[in-house]
């Protein structure tokens, strides 16, 4: 009995003496090729002392700036916006994330060698040739068709070549907005009372034969393509297996793997049609909770990530949660580490760190909430 009582109190001070991970805090910023070093400097040397974790950086955006072989598909600007990032990392300690833009690709060496490769609206329009909503970098791949998934790995290998990367961050991983979040309406000059044609994607040829292989069914013929549980299942698994794909090939590579998602999973799934519950081999995801743009109360923070927490859970997937907000205008960061924390997510991440050069205020009001967090 009493060696029974030993062995119990061994366990126990061992497991007491396995650190827990702290709450992780990360940002989002936009990086250009073209960035003063003293900019990427303060920001990094900022972070550091204001507690943050990591920074996101983007390095493939709406707009990529081609250097050298504008018929080349490597991402040049990018590898020059990581590895200039890279030396302020490894200065201050951080770790360094590559945000990358994932199926939604503008690049025109891309659009005039692989036209075929874009999604295909209800009405037959190719999005390479398509403003969605009027936006110029609206341009988004299909995960069915052959070489798309692989063309992705190929910039995934090229960015985790950089030397002190951390990992990579998978963005625009998911198709167009069938429905854009409610409280963008008005601002875009819509009326989305339910699904258009014109907004709803994606059925190109490979698509609808895939789709009529599986069941018999060409996805235009059906009467209303949005509530049929096949057609939408066909969407989610197809951008899933996508995203689960470029994931593994992000760890094969020895980096951390995250993605930016919609703000909670049954919203996602509704509106550009991804299901980041089912993004296998995933290490973490960061749910973009704007909640002014849903037209939902600051809480939302809260019950959008109690909301991926759970579905997590559910479905079996261990990838940690980290609840994204936007910067709060009035700078009052207070209520949403309250709400991140008491969602039970693993940390936050908050977009962006632009606003911080105009309020460098804004960094001792993190500071003071890191602080208390932890």
């Amino acid at each position: 009995m009493k060696k029974q009582i030993i062995t119990a109190l061994a366990a126990l001070t061992l497991c007491s003496c396995t650190p827990k991970e702290h709450f992780k805090v990360y940002a989002w910023v936009s990086g250009k090729a073209s960035m003063e070093e003293e900019v990427l400097e303060d920001y990094f040397a900022r972070a550091a002392e204001t507690g943050l974790d990591g920074i996101l950086i983007e390095c493939h955006g709406g707009y990529p700036k081609v250097l050298g072989d504008s018929t080349a598909f490597r991402d040049s600007a990018a590898l020059v916006i990581l590895r200039r990032a890279a030396v302020y990392a490894k200065k201050y300690d951080l770790e360094l994330h590559a945000w990358m833009w994932t199926t939604n690709r503008t690049e025109m060496s891309l659009r005039n060698a692989h036209h075929d490769w874009y999604q295909v609206n209800g009405e037959g329009t190719n999005l390479a040739d398509f403003k969605m909503y009027n936006r110029e970098h609206y341009r988004f791949l299909c995960p069915n068709h052959e070489g798309v998934t692989e063309y992705l790995k190929d910039r995934v290998r090229e960015l985790a070549e950089v030397e002190g990367l951390t990992g990579i961050h998978l963005d625009f991983i998911r198709y167009p907005d069938a429905i854009l979040p409610y409280g963008l309406h008005e601002s875009r000059g819509v009326v989305q009372d339910k699904v258009y044609p014109l907004w709803d994607c994606c059925y190109c040829d490979v698509c609808r034969e895939k789709f009529k292989a599986q069941t018999g069914t060409d996805p235009l013929d059906l009467e209303d393509p949005t509530a049929n549980e096949e057609w939408m299942q066909f969407r989610w698994d197809s951008m899933a297996k996508m995203a689960s794909e470029l994931c593994a090939e992000i760890k094969r590579c020895g980096k951390v793997s995250s993605a930016a998602v919609f703000a909670s999973p049954e919203e996602s799934k509704k509106l550009v049609r991804q299901d980041w519950v089912h993004f296998t081999d995933c290490d973490f995801v960061c749910p973009m909770i704007y909640h002014d743009s849903y037209a939902q109360p600051a809480e939302w923070v809260e019950t959008a990530s109690r909301e991926g927490i759970e579905a997590l859970k559910a479905a079996g997937n261990p990838a940690k949660l980290y609840s994204g907000f936007i910067v709060p205008r009035d700078g009052d960061f207070s209520k949403y580490f309250q709400y991140a924390k008491a969602s039970g997510a693993d940390g936050l991440c908050i977009f962006s760190l632009e606003p911080f050069r105009k309020h460098p205020e804004y960094w001792d009001a993190v500071k003071a909430e890191i602080e208390k967090i932890r």
